[in-house]
């Protein structure tokens, strides 16, 4: 199965690692030297720590320990190993199998020990009673002798039993390439277009001549056939391209697609409440953006975590954030709440006016 490319991001907490999200794959693919210290645990979890609420054990060959009920975020329990080597520009392959007691999503990550704590790694595995292995590949930034590799368990309301085996970070990995999920080369506006409203599309492809394309309906009849016009390279893009235009269907349905070059694009709807939704989409967008409160996995899927910058360590809050000291000033302001711009969790003065 594929492995997963990390992406760096800052973390919202400024202690030891946040997750791993991961596929079941062999550990210690790479050939590098190992930079894990007893990450068999053989006979012991010499060289590991744990949180003062928690304490770490040898069972059965592997390291587990008894998370405490009643925390609040991921990062009031952590199990990690401190002072690891690791060189810019070298690609590793961080891996490690885990089981939980009841299942549970962690937090787990390579990172700097030091605050403010930048990560390597910083993904969230979904953990089950049977043990899964989990391996990610990250390239370092910088040359680094006090990296810390952390699993970050706290925040469940009842207690439960994290074990952890084959913890691996080995260098000479392949670096994963990132190929693009682009979709068809017949591109259309997926949201709808209107019955009366302009309808074109884009054919991105190697031809110079044009080429024949037709409009299915849901029922997979042909609605509308024509030849594409040929536009050349699109600067933008760098993509050769042909327009199509198929402005004269009118008759609204669900389940259009378009079809030209030996592609189908995805499906589209013609109908005068194609945007209808626009407004609270676009309301809705702002949900996963607040900063200082905990957002719901059940309301936006995939986005959901605790809340961030509230003023509770070890998080940096927002409640006294002084200002730009070359600006000869001595006042601090309370800027919690609002909105992140982007994910370095940035909030700015015009962004939030405008929102």
């Amino acid at each position: 199965m594929p492995r997963h490319v990390i992406r760096r991001s800052l973390s919202l907490s400024l202690t030891a690692a946040l997750p791993l999200i991961g596929l079941a794959l062999p550990a210690g693919a790479a050939d590098g030297p190992e930079q894990i210290s007893n990450g068999t645990f053989d006979s012991d979890t010499a060289g590991w720590w744990g949180s003062e609420n928690t304490t770490v054990e040898h069972v059965d060959g592997q390291l587990c320990a008894d998370i405490p009920a009643g925390t609040s975020a991921a990062w009031d329990v952590i199990v990690g190993q401190n002072d690891i080597a690791i060189e810019a520009d070298e690609t590793y392959e961080f891996t490690f199998t885990a089981s939980a007691s009841v299942p549970t999503q962690v937090r787990a990550l390579v990172q700097k020990q030091v605050e403010p704590w930048p990560t390597e790694v910083d993904e969230r595995p979904a953990l089950t009673e049977e043990a899964q292995t989990f391996s990610y590949v990250f390239t370092a930034d910088t040359d680094q002798d006090d990296t810390q590799v952390a699993f970050q368990v706290g925040g469940a309301e009842e207690a439960w039993t994290f074990c952890v085996d084959d913890v691996s970070l080995t260098g000479g990995a392949e670096p994963e390439v990132y190929e693009p999920d682009t979709g068809p080369t017949v591109r259309v506006n997926q949201v709808g277009y209107l019955p009366e409203g302009p309808k074109g599309a884009t054919l991105v492809t190697e031809a110079t001549e044009a080429m024949p394309w037709q409009l299915n309906n849901a029922a997979g009849d042909v609605v509308a056939e024509g030849d594409t016009a040929p536009q050349g390279m699109e600067e933008s893009s760098g993509l050769n391209v042909h327009t199509i235009d198929f402005s004269s269907v009118t008759t609204e349905g669900e389940g259009y697609t378009l079809s030209a070059d030996g592609e189908t694009s995805h499906p589209f709807t013609i109908g005068a409440d194609a945007y209808e939704k626009l407004r609270t989409d676009s309301l809705s967008f702002y949900y996963p953006q607040r900063s200082g409160i905990e957002i719901d996995d059940s309301i936006a899927p995939g986005y959901g975590r605790e809340a961030g910058h509230v003023g509770e360590e070890p998080n940096q809050g927002d409640l006294s954030v002084p200002c730009d000291p070359s600006d000869d000033c001595d006042y601090s302001l309370d800027v919690s709440g609002g909105w992140y711009d982007a994910g370095d969790h940035g909030k700015y003065v015009v962004n939030g006016g405008i929102s």
